[in-house]
């Protein structure tokens, strides 16, 4: 492994089976309950565990590979419990097929037995969109600000 990158990739010490990661990927697209994909910790914290991921990529480029979700929205550590199973599909531990039964469990300790949470190295967020209708002003809202300003008309500096 490049050891500039040690901060900025993850190491996988077992040659992954790309072709097995992109079948299992392709089974997280779509509207899903990722309950069994959020910490148990924070479960409570999110309201909606249904979110839709629009696409999840596994690219190869060269020695590295890219796993690339877009997403609706995301739970708490849900992505790096993603690549975790992943990942044990890729070393051929587990077939790929057992993540829409882990995602109809709904249960975080079904995931448990099969893969921990991958470390964030490498995790990084690309980008965020907006719904544009949820960035205008509500009505009746002033659309410049009347904040305060103000002056500094006499400057008094304590000298010791």
């Amino acid at each position: 492994m490049d050891p500039f990158l040690r901060h900025y990739v993850y190491h996988s010490v077992y040659k992954l089976n790309t072709l097995a990661m992109r079948e299992a990927a392709k089974h997280f697209t779509g509207k899903h309950d990722f309950s069994a994909f959020v910490n148990a910790s924070h479960n409570d914290r999110s309201p909606n565990p249904v979110k839709n991921i629009f696409r999840f990529d596994v690219n190869e480029m060269g020695a590295l590979l890219q796993l690339e979700v877009e997403g609706s929205g995301f739970l708490y550590r849900q992505v790096r419990n993603m690549v975790a199973l992943l990942l044990q599909i890729g070393r051929e531990a587990i077939p790929p097929n057992i993540v829409p039964w882990i995602l109809a469990t709904r249960d975080r300790k079904e995931l448990a037995k099969y893969a921990l949470s991958a470390p964030p190295h490498g995790l990084c967020l690309m980008s965020v969109k907006y719904n544009e209708e949820h960035l205008q002003l509500p009505s009746g809202c002033p659309a410049t600000s009347h904040g305060r300003h103000h002056t500094v008309r006499k400057c008094k500096l304590p000298f010791y």
